[in-house]
């Protein structure tokens, strides 16, 4: 059985969510963006099953990425998740403590495309 290979970007700055896109499209996997967290996930809901991985930007307005990331593992458990952030990741731990999830990654803006799609594929395709 072949992996899942679709993934779903959500960044409230568009052009970091193509940029993310672009990259990992380039090494063969299959990804929508976008910039608002609602939109993304009433997408989300209409195929659950789609997604085997979700790259949430942290600080978005109107609901940020951990509680974005709570809302779709709520919908299914199994889909994995990375986070992308431009602040201090020290206090992120606690503030997904608090929704009792797990999350795979945590990269800290700018991050290098080589780490992004090293992960994404240790997840996906050998994980």
């Amino acid at each position: 059985m072949s992996p899942n290979l679709d993934i779903l970007v959500i960044d409230d700055n568009i052009d970091i969510a193509n940029f993310v896109k672009i990259l990992l499209e380039l090494e063969g996997f299959n990804v929508d963006v976008f910039n608002n967290p609602f939109l993304a996930l009433e997408y989300f809901k209409l195929n659950p099953k789609k997604f085997s991985l979700v790259i949430s930007d942290v600080r978005m307005p109107d609901m940020n990425g951990v509680e974005f990331v709570a809302k779709i593992k709520k919908i299914e458990p199994k889909v994995k998740a990375i986070f992308m952030t431009a602040f201090d990741v020290s206090n992120l731990k606690s503030d997904i403590d608090k929704y009792n999830y797990d999350v795979e990654e945590i990269f800290q803006k700018p991050f290098s495309s080589e780490n992004l799609n090293k992960t994404v594929k240790e997840l996906l395709i050998n994980g």
